[in-house]
């Protein structure tokens, strides 16, 4: 028999081997994917500088506007999270250059076979032997799955255009262009539109054989200078607030609903096969403190108001009904209502108790909720004692929350969990489920 002792020190020979192992697998994939015959010290951090870069050109072109035109970032492949270390001393800059004429960008995106969106003064660029630049439109180029399924999704292994090149070899072409397409060549303000119902005249087609004149037209536009995207870049630090009480509508996140996570051998599906190796598992835990609830505790708490399901990644939806299996109370309502009880309005509920037949769907309804969370997404919730049934909300163009139409109420999120019977109540589910006005 094995020690237990033994057992322990096996441990640091196996993190040991799993190291090596990790360390051969990344080397193979730096040498295969990204062509260098030595995995260096100089070359991971090379990796790491440009990805902190790109994270960073990123972050800057959505709050501050673009930093520069010229960026991009310079590899078909990511490195391994790993290997981004040591980077706190960075110092990233960026030269601003000036973005490319629309010509420029076209023929610097697109492929060959595309030519005849171009201007004819440029297209021989793209298919003559003797264009200086003809290397960056190859008829015949690699692709790499990279793990992916569909052809469309794969890596397309062609050079990264040099931009002096490029506009380099453009430049004895430009004198070529007609004057319509000088016109169209150029840089122009945003116009931004709105609807406005107080307006309303008839607009002109300027293609009259193709599309008739809007005889209603309700529009207005104004133009935006080309310099208002650009935000100046301040160094103040950002006036915290509790994220806690934030809820972003699709985007993930793990708060509001406490949970552990562990890695453990799932067979979680991914892109529809059962993953071999370890899956990340999120577990759904009971709130101590928690005490039992009623259905009816339940529905007074979340009908008819507006909750938040799906977590981790937040869509808002009207809850329409909740059951324990037992007892059902849904909402009492003309065929196609589509409102939500705010503040202290009381939706129209009904009562209605379940018989045999419907306790048995209820079950495997709640049985199939629990293996597709754990099998699709790789979260534990255990027994469930309470469903939330709800509608999905969309917002329309007039900014007003309406209703998808759904054909049947579906089951969107569990509001309170048994787990070593201890129970979640429904003030802790009400982090996820949670209404408020708009």
């Amino acid at each position: 028999m094995m020690s237990f002792s033994a057992v322990l020190e096996d441990e640091p020979e196996d993190d040991d081997l799993f190291e090596t192992e990790f360390r051969q697998y990344k080397r193979t994939y730096y040498m295969t994917k990204m062509g260098v015959e030595v995995v260096s010290d100089d070359f991971l951090a090379d990796q790491a500088e440009c990805y902190v870069q790109a994270i960073q050109w990123i972050l800057h072109y959505y709050y501050h506007g673009v930093q520069s035109w010229s960026w991009y970032y310079p590899y078909h492949y990511a490195p391994y999270l790993s290997d981004i270390r040591n980077i706190s001393e960075l110092k990233i800059k960026f030269e601003l250059g000036k973005p490319f004429m629309p010509f420029e960008q076209l023929l610097a995106v697109l492929p060959a076979a595309s030519k005849d969106l171009l201007p004819k003064c440029y297209q021989h660029l793209m298919i003559s032997q003797d264009s200086p630049i003809i290397e960056y439109y190859p008829l015949d180029f690699k692709t790499d799955l990279n793990g992916k399924q569909q052809e469309w999704e794969a890596v397309v292994l062609i050079p990264f255009i040099d931009e002096k090149r490029l506009l380099q070899a453009m430049e004895s072409c430009n004198k070529c262009l007609k004057e319509e397409e000088k016109r169209r060549n150029t840089h122009s303000a945003c116009l931004m539109y709105w609807y406005d119902k107080d307006a309303e005249f008839q607009y002109l087609s300027p293609w009259p054989e193709k599309f008739p004149a809007v005889e209603r037209c309700h529009t207005r536009y104004k133009t935006i200078p080309l310099d208002a995207w650009l935000v100046e870049i301040t160094h103040n630090k950002i006036t915290k607030i509790n994220k806690s009480a934030l809820y972003f509508c699709g985007f993930p996140t793990l708060k509001h609903i406490k949970h552990k996570f562990y890695l453990r051998k799932s067979g979680v599906q991914v892109f529809q096969q059962s993953s071999h190796g370890e899956n990340m598992m999120l577990e759904i835990t009971a709130d101590e403190n928690s005490k039992e609830q009623m259905v009816e505790n339940v529905a007074s708490l979340v009908l008819g108001k507006r909750v938040f399901v799906n977590w981790p990644h937040l869509e808002e939806a009207r809850v329409v009904a909740v059951s324990d299996g037992e007892t059902k109370l849904y909402l009492e309502e003309p065929h196609g209502t589509q409102k939500l009880y705010m503040g202290n309005a009381v939706p129209p509920t009904k009562v209605a108790y379940i018989g045999d037949k419907e306790q048995s769907i209820w079950i495997k309804e709640v049985q199939g909720i629990s293996e597709q969370y754990q099998r699709r997404k790789g979260i534990i919730i255990h027994e469930t004692s309470i469903v939330v049934y709800a509608q999905l909300l969309t917002v329309m163009d007039s900014f007003d929350l309406m209703l998808f139409d759904c054909l049947s109420e579906e089951a969107v999120y569990r509001s309170r969990q048994d787990d070593e019977s201890q129970s979640i109540s429904v003030p802790t589910a009400a982090k996820l489920l949670i209404d408020y006005e708009v």
